[in-house]
């Protein structure tokens, strides 16, 4: 799952392991489905846990997603809660009709097919979350957690429409870690990955909710800032400039760390000019950045 400051952060191998915890949870309920017909129609003895009011919390199912889930991102999602909620209302509905059975009452058509709707949205809502986390992969980097390029232009369009109808600015930055080259050089290749990993998630941490980070390529990025004129958008990438360079990485092993520093170029976009001739703007400042000195924020003006 992307790195956006409205969402905490997931790393792909975390969506892999979700969507292989939910394919499991689709076999156990499959299951439990036979089972429970088993003793609905062939007379079977129902399994003693379908008729607890806390069936739902015990199942197999129920055991990972309340107990086993180890992943904070998804605790949040809506979808998921939205999952918790059928899956309790259909271990209700189970039981009600477990317990019609066994007191010898005929099972109402109305009773049954409450019971099979729910247990029918419970397997699409899965379904759903697994669509909506195989979709967020695809549009992820897959080394930092940001946005990749692919997902950038329709995120950019989307936001260009929204300027055309509001009248809104945004500003879109372009973003370069400095000598990190050096780094890889110096350090290796698994601490540059960490550096890029530890810098973009830094940088996410403090953008406001509505700001998207991508990854451009390599170590660039590209920063949106909806709703954001020119000289705010130069007081947020300086802090956030400052910030990222005072602070130190720690490194995997804990006995040593590295300091980095970034450059940025900042232009507005506006409704008159195509998305890519807004990110030319912003490049050419981040040029000047690093011609001027590195470590710095340089602002591109149309007057300019």
């Amino acid at each position: 799952m992307k790195i956006t400051t409205d969402q905490q952060s997931s790393t792909p191998q975390d969506a892999m392991q979700i969507l292989r915890d939910l394919d499991t949870g689709i076999m156990n309920h499959m299951t439990w489905m036979k089972t429970l017909h088993r003793a609905l129609i062939c007379d079977e003895i129902p399994e003693p846990l379908d008729l607890s009011e806390e069936a739902h919390c015990h199942c197999k199912f129920g055991h990972w997603y309340y107990q086993g889930n180890n992943f904070p991102a998804l605790r949040e999602n809506s979808v998921f809660l939205k999952i918790g909620a059928l899956h309790k209302m259909m271990h209700d509905d189970a039981r009600t009709l477990l317990q019609a059975k066994s007191a010898g009452h005929e099972i109402g058509l109305a009773e049954y097919d409450k019971f099979m709707d729910g247990a029918i949205s419970f397997k699409w809502e899965v379904r759903c979350l697994q669509f909506e986390i195989v979709n967020s992969i695809c549009t992820t980097d897959y080394l930092t957690g940001a946005w990749n390029r692919q997902s950038m232009m329709s995120k950019l369009t989307a936001e260009m429409e929204r300027m055309t109808r509001s009248g809104q600015p945004c500003c879109i930055c372009m973003m370069d870690i400095d000598h990190f080259k050096e780094v890889n050089d110096n350090h290796g290749h698994s601490v540059g990955d960490q550096v890029l990993q530890t810098s973009v998630q830094f940088i996410a941490d403090r953008l406001r909710k509505y700001d998207s980070i991508f990854r451009y390529g390599g170590e660039e990025f590209l920063i949106c800032l909806p709703e954001t004129q020119l000289d705010e958008a130069e007081l947020i990438l300086n802090r956030i400039r400052t910030e990222l360079s005072e602070h130190a990485i720690l490194l995997q092993g804990g006995n040593s760390t590295v300091s980095i520093a970034a450059s940025f170029g900042v232009a507005i976009m506006t409704t008159e000019m195509s998305i890519q001739d807004a990110i030319n703007m912003a490049d050419h400042a981040l040029l000047c950045a690093k011609a001027t000195g590195r470590n710095r924020v340089c602002v591109w003006r149309i007057d300019d």
